[in-house]
């Protein structure tokens, strides 16, 4: 629902808009983006866990499954606590600005070794020549597209994971009597630090728990929604992981490192026929390429949040026509190309990225654990500090051992804290205008009669035909006029609310409304949802007919994006009228 309307009049240098949250997103929808990011570490962790133990691994395995459940369980009471989003960064702000921003700092270093190392995997699954040079083609692309500020892939996403859980269910039925009869499992060797080392190793099951959190600001009903996909998601990753891994163990004579990039498209080929092994490849690399997608939205979400909450520099917060943050596209972009230039292989990548979604992890269930305004029973505290305190361990143990992994995460730190020292900077030199200085000119508002009726036009720019139509319209039935721009912005996860500059339009409007002498408000709202909220604002002000504009859009666009004249069509009750112009 809306939390705050602004209206426009006088003539101010900076405008402040409320954000409309519009709550779309249903638990399928949201397990399906989930397992699109967490559910994907199986196509990985059991091939580097292979390469790190052998036969041995499957106990480790087990540990990092215990641990991921335990994680799981955690994030439930994360996403009911923050019902507008509970990602590290929103959720310690309150607490620590510094310790939020470092927290988005390292869940931002995740986000980069994500799309690189699951769109390189993707590539070694589809078995493709020149992997390195064919992921960094995959990530531009990715990011070219994403120009468009794509919204409709929870569709997309639902296909897709049901398509790839069908797959590793063929796997898991006919490996099954071998894996369960024949499976060889060697006692772990070397002491409890050699062990605790290779679960380090591979502490990859977490993979994009953070994403549930970030997701309840669009959820319809966050507690239940939230719920129902982190444990439909966390039964799928656990049941897969755990019968893969049995039945990699069932197989005599793999060798440590053997097919450490497409360990599960060798159990299709061992256990169905080789000719499976392309429906494994093609579901699991389509899979891991939706994961680098999700991945660079959240990292361009993040940059845009910190640039608006004045954490990182306001270059940050420039859109383009589609409502997509240009320079943090470019830097989200480029990120994982620079680091393919240098790291070529899964393992590596594996490091690098585990410090930062660890790293992160640990903050927010730390903050959250410490947090005595929370209403959290001592159990369920309890339980998040055990949590905490264990990862916390995991994180020292990287950084100490990992030298490439504590080098990544120091210098997306520095790079980062550098960018926030100079915001701030920037800022604090900014000399504010006292309020007084620039007196607010009301222009002159001319009731004419009581009205009969209540219009919304919803415009975008300055369309001068569609409003001076609008108007005329709403004098022929003496009707109040809404004039509602909502400025699109394609970024998941918005503030409540969000400083623009303006630009003239408002007061171009303003000033075609008093010339026509009608009654009028003048509505601005960013948005995630275009149609929702026009709809959402159709509701709150109980208007009888809506004005749009005829929408012109190239084939992509509609695509990629959709139509907001469908969804909002879809959405309007049959009482409220839809007037459609194309002039």
């Amino acid at each position: 629902m809306l939390q705050h309307t602004t209206i426009s009049h006088g003539n101010p240098s900076v405008q402040e808009y409320a954000t409309s949250r519009p709550r779309v997103i249903g638990w399928l929808r949201s397990a399906a983006i989930l397992d699109g990011d967490w559910g994907t570490s199986v196509a990985y962790v059991m091939g580097i866990g292979f390469a790190l133990a052998g036969y041995s691994s499957f106990w480790h395995l087990s540990l990092m499954l215990a641990l991921t459940t335990l994680v799981a369980i955690n994030y439930i009471t994360i996403c009911r606590l923050y019902p507008n989003g509970g990602g590290v960064y929103s959720s310690v702000y309150h607490r620590s600005k510094l310790l939020a921003v470092i927290g988005a700092l390292l869940l931002a270093a995740d986000y980069v070794i994500t799309m690189a190392l699951s769109v390189l995997d993707a590539c070694h699954y589809l078995n493709i020549e020149n992997p390195v040079l064919w992921a960094i083609v995959i990530i531009l692309l990715v990011g070219g597209i994403n120009w468009f500020g794509p919204k409709h892939s929870g569709g997309l996403a639902i296909i897709i994971s049901a398509f790839t859980l069908a797959t590793l269910a063929v796997i898991v039925v006919a490996s099954a009597p071998t894996a369960i009869q024949a499976v060889h499992i060697e006692r772990p060797e070397g002491g409890l630090f050699h062990n605790w080392g290779i679960f380090v190793g591979f502490i990859l099951s977490l993979s994009g728990i953070e994403a549930i959190s970030n997701m309840t600001g669009l959820m319809k009903d966050p507690t239940r929604d939230s719920r129902r996909a982190i444990l439909s998601v966390l039964t799928k990753v656990i049941i897969v992981n755990v019968f893969l891994g049995l039945a990699m163990h069932a197989i005599p004579g793999l060798n440590p490192g053997d097919h450490l990039e497409d360990m599960l498209r060798f159990l299709g080929e061992h256990y169905v026929g080789v000719w499976f092994g392309w429906f494994v490849a093609f579901s699991l690399g389509i899979l891991l390429i939706s994961a680098g997608n999700t991945a660079l939205n959240d990292l361009i979400s993040i940059q845009f949040l910190m640039s608006v909450d004045k954490e990182l520099p306001s270059p940050l917060r420039k859109l383009n026509k589609h409502g997509v943050p240009v320079i943090p596209l470019i830097i989200t972009m480029l990120a994982p190309v620079c680091v393919l230039l240098i790291i070529h292989d899964i393992e590596t990548l594996s490091h690098l990225y585990a410090i930062g979604v660890v790293g992160a992890i640990t903050i927010n269930l730390g903050s959250t654990a410490t947090d005595k305004t929370m209403n959290l029973k001592p159990f369920v505290r309890v339980l998040m500090i055990i949590s905490a305190t264990i990862l916390f361990l995991i994180e020292i143990s990287i950084a100490v051992k990992k030298t490439e992994a504590t080098i990544f995460a120091t210098t997306v730190l520095i790079v980062g804290l550098a960018a926030r020292h100079v915001a701030q900077r920037k800022y604090k030199l900014q000399i504010p205008v006292p309020a007084e200085a620039v007196p607010a000119v009301v222009p002159p508002r001319r009731r004419r009669k009581l009205p009969s009726a209540k219009y919304l036009v919803a415009l975008k720019d300055g369309n001068e035909k569609l409003l001076k139509f609008a108007i005329d319209e709403a004098k022929t039935k003496n009707a109040f006029l809404f004039i509602l721009r909502v400025k699109e912005i394609a970024v998941g996860a918005l503030p409540e609310k969000l400083e623009m500059p303006t630009n003239g339009t408002e007061h171009r409007i303003e000033e075609i409304c008093n010339e026509a002498s009608v009654d009028y408000q003048l509505i601005q709202i960013p948005s995630y949802e275009v149609g929702y909220t026009i709809a959402e604002q159709a509701a709150t002000f109980g208007v009888e007919r809506i004005i749009i504009g005829a929408q012109k859009r190239s084939l992509l666009e509609n695509v990629l994006k959709g139509s907001v004249m469908r969804s909002l069509s879809a959405l309007l009750p049959e009482e409220v009228q839809l007037v459609i112009f194309g002039g």
